[in-house]
């Protein structure tokens, strides 16, 4: 038998801050490139030296930052954010912070936070030689009383600039390209990057066929097998079997709207459960969905089935839904309020803890740029919400090697704390899209070779969707998180007039579609029902965000090495490494494996956290030869824009064997770490949770969550 020591033992271990964590090095990364700063430092014919008005400046500490030296800075000065490694932003003058630096020798540095480590990287490099190109840029300033005299000044430097939106700590307007660095200089000015192009993510099978390749179907339900809504592959039937069907969880969508967006006359699959509805959408008056997109995402997360007879369900049917319509008339498209949090703090006051979202920027290839700072600041600031988000369909063969190519995740996915979704392949033979990736008009541009080539895109539970974005992020986090079906996804169609059929009409209430932006909803689903087994089986009435998301991690199902085997990397093995990996995160989700959990797994979920320097030990004892699986996850302190790393707060995740050797992951990269390890002796155990950086911790310390199941076999 497993014994399992519930005393929770707390030490604190500044020793072990003496070695690679308290010797911060002399090197900024910013994504504009390493700065030595040391060099600019010792630099005193800079001109930056020599300004009197206040401004603000990098100071950088010569070990890992303590509280202590936090509130000494803010004892004196504004400070702001993070800054990798181990540098706080703060506005004042020069002559003010080296007469601090001098008399403060844990000081290692004071420099000037330039113009040039706010502007992005994601600007066209061609537009940097026609300056006179008018330029749609997205300015963050460090707070929103900095807005308005940002805007001010950015609209004083040229005629041709044009203001757009000032709302928050946020500023667009229209500028020549040339101004961009100009805009970047100002005071009060965090980051500089273009205008997110907002999309959905149903992945637009109609424009990439070569012919009409729509599967015929019978319409009137008789050739179903079950397998359509996805939510078999998922396993879902095995939780509503034991009535887990997202009973008593709210779930928020924000997308192209629902159905009418009329609680009291609305699709009947939606009936009487819909909460309540809001536009967001650019001079729009309804959350109304004339494009069909949103409709069909609700109809994943939560549609009774009714038109059906029951046969085509969402994965938590009896869930509540809070929908958020996004949809501008004016646009024909999207559009997201400027303030990203609006739409979460909407939903959360009317009670959901569960917000999914199918769409972001799909361009920004594995950036964490201003969307995603926003999302995990407001997650931050709200731990108790799961934040979903579609990875993005941009995956491609580029290269040509029978592989997806890395490095094509869409923002806000790319943001820590969210659960970021990539899709895998839904199992239908006899609907939806039923030709070859080869006879899609783009496959030689987008998928060339083999294996990909010839594949299906929905015959195979263990492989990825060919579209489906793949990680890792610029800076090297693992992304997606997870994996759920996302091709061929029979749903619930909006009745508004012209909606789309998406990927062809099943029947006047049902159409198939594919994309990440299906898989997410699926997600948010399984999402509701975990939430749902933690509180009425589990017992733990509030779940944050943080352990819901260890939950979902710890149920999935490792799908390596993918659909076409053990065939190696050069002839087009689909996933090289076991999880995590950056084509399927931690696994495709699996709702039996949620609804199983019980005595075998301890559930954690630390609100007061762990301080720097300190850790939290778990134990436990294996009678005979054993296992262990154990996921730590935090909802992290937003990073920057401007920064190569945009982990803040570091933990580790330690396991302890009984000959007193130690295993971990020694990753300082992600705000998720893992331990899964089979062939353990029998003896004694600790999992330690440790606080090896905590920069922005609250009162000092950062919140975790920990799920972890130790098996005898």
């Amino acid at each position: 038998m497993i014994r399992l020591v519930k005393s929770i033992t707390t030490t604190t271990a500044i020793a072990a801050l003496t070695a690679s964590a308290a010797s911060a090095g002399t090197v900024l990364k910013m994504n504009s490139g390493s700065v030595d700063t040391t060099k600019i430092s010792n630099n005193y014919a800079a001109s930056w030296m020599m300004e009197t008005q206040p401004t603000e400046y990098i100071v950088q500490f010569k070990k890992a930052i303590t509280e202590a030296d936090k509130a000494k800075l803010k004892a004196q000065f504004e400070v702001f954010g993070y800054l990798p490694d181990d540098a706080l932003v703060v506005r004042s003058t020069y002559a003010k912070l080296l007469s601090f630096k001098n008399s403060h020798p844990e000081v290692q540095a004071v420099v000037k936070y330039s113009a040039s480590y706010k502007v992005s990287s994601s600007f066209d490099v061609a537009s940097v030689f026609n300056k006179d190109t008018i330029q749609s840029v997205l300015v963050k300033t460090f707070k929103a009383s900095d807005a308005d005299l940002v805007a001010s000044k950015i609209a004083a430097l040229n005629p041709k600039v044009e203001l757009q939106v000032v709302d928050g700590n946020s500023v667009m307007a229209l500028v020549p390209r040339g101004l961009v660095s100009q805009v970047a200089a100002l005071t009060g000015v965090e980051h500089v990057q273009p205008t997110p192009e907002i999309e959905s993510f149903h992945f637009v099978m109609d424009q990439d066929l070569a012919a009409d390749v729509h599967a015929t179907a019978a319409g009137d339900y008789s050739d179903l097998t079950g397998d359509e809504p996805g939510t078999r592959v998922m396993k879902f039937q095995a939780a509503w079997a034991q009535g887990f069907t997202g009973r008593n969880q709210i779930v928020s969508m924000a997308d192209t709207g629902l159905d009418s967006g009329n609680v009291n006359a609305i699709h009947g699959d939606f009936a009487g459960n819909v909460i309540s509805g809001y536009p967001f959408g650019l001079w729009s008056k309804t959350w109304d969905d004339p494009m069909g997109h949103g409709t069909h995402v609700a109809g994943s997360v939560m549609g009774n089935g009714k038109a059906s007879g029951g046969l085509l369900k969402g994965g938590a049917y009896e869930a509540k839904m809070v929908a958020e319509g996004m949809w501008s008339p004016m646009l024909k498209n999207l559009s997201v309020p400027s303030k990203l949090g609006d739409l979460f703090a909407k939903a959360q006051t009317d009670g959901a803890s569960i917000h999914t979202n199918s769409w972001g920027g799909a361009r920004t290839f594995g950036a964490y740029d201003n969307f995603a700072v926003q999302v995990d600041t407001w997650l931050y600031d709200n731990p108790d919400m799961l934040v979903l988000f579609a990875a993005g369909n941009s995956g491609a063969d580029k290269n040509k090697d029978g592989r997806i190519d890395a490095n094509s995740m869409a923002s806000p996915g790319t943001a820590k704390n969210v659960l970021t979704v990539g899709a895998s392949e839904n199992v239908v033979t006899t609907g939806g899209i039923q030709v070859p990736i080869s006879k899609l008009r783009a496959a030689k541009d987008e998928w060339p070779s083999e294996p990909i080539y010839s594949d299906y895109i929905s015959n195979n539970e263990n492989g990825i969707a060919m579209f489906s974005s793949r990680g890792p992020t610029s800076d090297g986090r693992v992304k997606p998180d997870i994996v759920a079906p996302g091709t061929n996804i029979l749903s619930v169609k909006s009745q508004q007039k012209d909606a789309s059929e998406l990927w062809g009409a099943y029947n006047k209430d049902y159409v198939w579609s594919g994309g990440t932006s299906m898989a997410t909803p699926l997600t948010a689903g399984a999402a509701a029902v975990a939430r749902q087994v933690l509180v009425e089986k589990l017992n733990i009435q509030k779940p944050s965000a943080a352990l819901m998301k260890a939950t979902m991690i710890h149920t999935a199902v490792d799908m390596y090495p993918g659909q076409f085997g053990e065939i190696g990397a050069s002839r087009g093995q689909e996933i090289l490494t076991r999880r995590p990996n950056s084509d399927e995160g931690y696994g495709r989700v699996d709702v039996q494996n949620i609804v199983n959990l019980g005595s075998k797994t301890q559930f954690i979920d630390n609100r007061q956290g762990v301080a720097q320097g300190q850790e939290v030990s778990y134990e436990f004892t294996l009678a005979r030869e054993g296992k262990l699986y154990a996921n730590l996850v935090w909802t992290d302190a937003p990073g920057s824009a401007n920064a190569a790393q945009a982990l803040v707060n570091d933990l580790d995740l330690v396991l302890t064997l009984p000959n007193g050797q130690t295993l971990s992951m020694n990753d300082h990269v992600n705000n998720l770490e893992m331990i899964e390890k089979s062939g353990l002796p029998a003896g004694s155990y600790k999992l330690t949770v440790k606080g090896f950086k905590v920069p922005q911790g609250k009162n000092g310390s950062q919140a975790y969550a920990l799920v972890y199941t130790a098996t005898e076999l």
